[in-house]
């Protein structure tokens, strides 16, 4: 394997910008961490840093990764002296060096691999990225043209040797939006609005660690009664790959077997142990604090009343011990207050899910959230919540797949719940913006999922290309 070193020039004062670049946010870290980052990933070894202004703040950024630091105390006399104490830096075996500019937050790690599969193919001298005929950074060097690098002074870096051996070099051609670079605060803005902020966050994990998948329903597999695109070629590949799967939906309005019955209208098929509804996980929650037999009112629909009735309690319309609430279509003044005078009567208020609105195929409308709001409101008193972002789903749903945190993913389209609740479990998040979140709520959200893709066709395709097809 050919043995390539890293060097992140972070040296630099901006002075175009007007403060250090290398400090810049983008989607969560700062640019010099992104670098640090796609050198890493993309196996570079060893991955130097070259520090200068602001290096205290610059070097605190990046304490948890393993890279080498070194200072470079003439910054100010320009790019030549930071190039110059990188390279020294490298070790003797070292057979090339990449140079990573901290103003291109969108190079990534298979970028960095291209430009290494071109060099030991070619054994070219120098290699380059190109668009539409032009030249652009991070550059690989071969470790022959180390002298002529460390002799050039001033401001040029690598310039005057890709002009003197252009005739040597070889480029790859690449999108050129990945060779953006930022200049000027007016740059910064405008590819922050150019690009998705979901594609700017890279994942923080394989797509192939992973071996079970708690899957959310509603605005991930379907929006009202409409399929996802994607929807078969994505349980496809969880079969061919023989990924685990629970189905684990917030909506107790329906029994597991009338999601069997939609997903097989969309081409899907599964059995009742892939099944997990919040009704479900509500009556098991009930089982394990009332007595058999418990006197429960139901303000909610089909699914809940039944999971209740399997349950063995009774529902009543009054006198009750304990109200559930889940989502109910059905909803009416009188059904509110008929649950809201139990409450206040002393019964204990138990709500399915937390969710505020429900995707439909026309938008987002009312959810069982905000029955809860509605009936806390009036009660004062506040329900105790089953549904995710609460432990109970994903515990069932851990406990069927014979799953450990380390191998398990949550996919869900709501970074209140779905994402939130994945995060407090200990588990990978994938959020699809199929659903409920969408761009601006994932720019504004404190909740960070490990990987963002558009649907679930979509993180089919990743996890295609990641494995190899």
């Amino acid at each position: 394997m050919t043995h390539i070193g890293g060097i992140v020039l972070a040296a630099g004062a901006s002075s175009r910008f007007g403060r250090p670049k290398q400090l810049l946010q983008w989607a969560g870290k700062p640019l010099v961490a992104r670098a640090v980052d796609a050198a890493l990933e993309a196996g570079l070894e060893p991955v130097v840093v070259v520090l200068g202004c602001a290096a205290a703040q610059v070097r605190a950024e990046l304490e948890d990764r393993a890279v080498q630091w070194v200072m470079n105390w003439r910054w100010e006399e320009g790019l030549s002296t930071s190039v110059r104490l990188g390279l020294a830096m490298l070790p003797p075996d070292t057979e090339g060096a990449i140079f990573l500019q901290c103003d291109q937050p969108l190079v990534t790690a298979k970028l960095l691999k291209k430009l290494i599969l071109r060099f030991e193919s070619t054994q070219a001298p120098i290699v380059y990225p190109t668009h539409a005929g032009q030249r652009s950074t991070p550059v690989l060097f071969d470790r022959a043209l180390f002298p002529a690098l460390a002799g050039v002074s001033g401001d040029k870096g690598g310039r005057s040797l890709i002009a003197r051996y252009g005739d040597q070099a070889v480029s790859v051609e690449v999108d050129g939006l990945l060779l953006t670079d930022i200049d000027t605060p007016d740059d910064y803005e405008r590819l922050l609005k150019a690009i998705p902020y979901s594609e700017a966050i890279p994942p923080k994990f394989s797509l192939a660690e992973i071996r079970h998948l708690i899957v959310d329903m509603d605005g991930v597999l379907w929006r009202g009664n409409e399929p996802v695109e994607g929807l078969v070629d994505f349980f496809d590949l969880l079969r061919q790959r023989e990924i685990g799967f629970v189905l684990a939906t917030n909506n107790a309005s329906q029994r597991p077997d009338q999601y069997m019955n939609k997903l097989a209208r969309f081409g899907v098929t599964v059995g009742p142990e892939h099944i997990l509804t919040s009704a479900q996980a509500t009556a098991d929650y009930l089982a394990s604090i009332a007595p058999p037999g418990a006197r429960v009112h139901v303000l909610g629909m089909e699914g809940l009343r039944d999971a209740l009735t399997a349950g063995g309690f009774t529902l009543v319309e009054e006198g009750a011990e304990y109200v559930v609430v889940g989502w109910a279509i059905d909803l009416t003044w009188r059904k509110l207050a008929v649950a809201a005078l139990q409450i206040q009567a002393g019964a204990t208020f138990i709500g399915t899910n937390p969710d505020v609105t429900f995707p439909s195929e026309v938008g987002p409308v009312p959810g069982n959230g905000a029955q809860l709001a509605a009936l806390q409101a009036a009660t004062g008193v506040a329900p105790l919540v089953i549904g995710k972002p609460e432990p109970w789903l994903y515990q069932e749903a851990m406990r069927r797949l014979g799953a450990t945190p380390e191998t398990t993913a949550v996919i869900g389209d709501r970074l209140d719940t779905d994402i939130a609740g994945g995060v407090r479990a200990g588990l990978r998040t994938i959020l699809v913006l199929s659903g409920t979140s969408n761009e601006s709520d994932l720019r504004a959200s404190p909740v960070r999922p490990d990987l963002v893709a558009a649907d679930i066709g979509e993180l089919a395709r990743l996890w295609k290309e990641e494995m190899g097809g």
